[in-house]
């Protein structure tokens, strides 16, 4: 009997200590699991660009991200993997993890991400503050998220507001018969009421087209357009905010942002907003630059008068008004929260 007793515990602690190893080994395993980094694809393609660090954000995010996750958070970086304006449909579709473009690339497709709207912000800070309004974050978390999206950063540009010619544009008046290359509906909108007769050219075109005299002048960065050895075929550069900000959407495919843990999900979305103000600081650093560049290339800088600019600002609310009305229902939202922030605001929205 005793045996009997001795050998059922004996038997029942083997049993136990067994069912121990094996469920602590399968804790171990899960631990062990859930401890190993999760890697993303992270898509860019600045194109043309990238010769301007806001063009070119990524190995500083890569840091901040893997920093402030401790380790738990990797992204590959797969530069020209899909080309430039295809980026942000590799991330809806899941092709991709996480994306950078320029949203104003994409002005025809999304109108309401892009506020780079004619003399309508006055500095990068101006639309920084505008993008941390709470209102307007919410509008981007819906709209964003009915794409299947999740924006965790605006990395802004300079300003395009460069008139690169072989002349000054200093008045309004010079502008009547300007050929004038640019892109995209309202920048194009803005010049042809300036009384320009603005023409799309490939960027590739550009440095023949100024030469043969094909069109008069490049509207672009002054950043972008000292790196694109615009200097050697032009000598005047006439500041005209024609494109106000330059902004730029990191994004995140929303699926895969939903099924990471809580506490990932906020360290994303925070250094995000890190690296947010870092480019914006950065965008001005970039404008301050190429002040001196444009020194050092000897090129005749025109400053118009605020005179100049407050007429231009009348001339192109058509432009403005075309914008609220392919931006659709949130529109005139958008505009109305950033005219607490734009110095523009008080003549365009008048």
């Amino acid at each position: 009997m005793k045996r009997g007793k001795i050998w059922i515990l004996a038997s029942f602690g083997c049993i136990l200590a067994l069912s121990l190893i094996l469920t602590g080994g399968y804790a171990g395993a899960q631990a062990q699991k859930a401890a190993q980094p999760i890697k993303w694809v992270f898509a860019t393609n600045p194109g043309p660009a990238a010769n301007t660090w806001s063009f070119y954000p990524y190995p500083r995010f890569q840091k901040l991200l893997e920093k402030n996750s401790g380790g738990r958070l990797i992204l590959e970086t797969k530069m020209g993997l899909f080309p430039v304006n295809e980026v942000i449909h590799a991330v809806i579709a899941g092709r991709a993890d996480m994306g950078w473009e320029r949203t104003p690339w994409l002005a025809g497709t999304f109108p309401l991400w892009d506020l780079s709207l004619p003399f309508f912000w006055e500095n990068t800070f101006e639309y920084e503050a505008f993008l941390n309004d709470p209102r307007w974050m919410e509008i981007e978390k819906k709209t964003y998220g009915e794409k299947g999206l999740v924006k965790i950063a605006d990395i802004v540009s300079e300003a395009t507001d460069g008139i690169w010619a072989k002349k000054g544009v200093p008045t309004l008046a010079d502008f009547k018969g300007l050929k004038v290359r640019t892109a995209g509906l309202i920048p194009t909108m803005a010049l042809r009421l300036m009384g320009a007769s603005p023409l799309s050219i490939p960027t590739a075109e550009i440095m023949e087209a100024l030469q043969r005299g094909t069109v008069d002048a490049i509207q672009t960065s002054r950043g972008w357009g000292l790196g694109f050895g615009l200097p050697d075929v032009c000598t005047h550069i006439s500041f005209w905010r024609v494109q106000s900000a330059f902004g730029g959407m990191l994004i995140v495919n929303k699926a895969k942002f939903d099924a990471l843990p809580a506490d990932l999900q906020d360290i994303l979305l925070k250094t995000g907003k890190e690296m947010q103000g870092q480019t914006m600081y950065g965008a001005k650093v970039e404008e301050y630059e190429a002040d001196v560049g444009l020194k050092v290339s000897r090129m005749k800088v025109i400053n118009p008068s605020a005179e100049e600019i407050n007429k231009a600002r009348e001339l192109v609310k058509p432009a403005i008004e075309k914008w609220q009305e392919i931006a659709g229902p949130y529109g005139k939202e958008a505009l109305a929260i950033a005219a607490k922030y734009a110095s523009g605001a008080k003549i365009l929205l008048k």
